[in-house]
C-alpha cells in the first residue's frame, strides 16, 4: 500500500467533512488525522476550529481526486 500524503487541510469540520464524503462516494481511500495548532500553547478552552484537519491520501489519486472536486464545483 502507498503512503499517504496531505492532500488538503481543513480548519473547519464542515468543510472536511464535505470533502470525506466526496472521497467516500468515489471510493478513494483517506487518512484523516488531527493537529492542534502551535500557537495556542496558552489558549485556555476549546473550539473545534483550534485544529488542522489534515486529509490525507495516496499520491496516485491527486489527479483523480482534483478532477472529482473541479466536477463537483461546476
Amino acid at each position: 500500500m502507498s503512503k499517504m500524503t496531505s492532500f488538503r487541510i481543513y480548519y473547519d469540520p464542515l468543510e472536511a467533512e464535505e470533502l470525506i464524503e466526496i472521497l467516500q462516494k468515489h471510493h478513494i481511500p483517506f487518512e484523516r488525522s488531527f493537529e492542534k495548532s502551535e500557537n495556542l500553547d496558552n489558549y485556555i478552552g476549546s473550539h473545534p476550529f483550534d485544529t488542522k484537519i489534515m486529509i490525507k491520501i495516496n499520491e496516485g489519486d491527486f489527479n483523480k481526486a482534483e478532477d472529482i472536486l473541479k466536477e463537483e464545483s461546476d
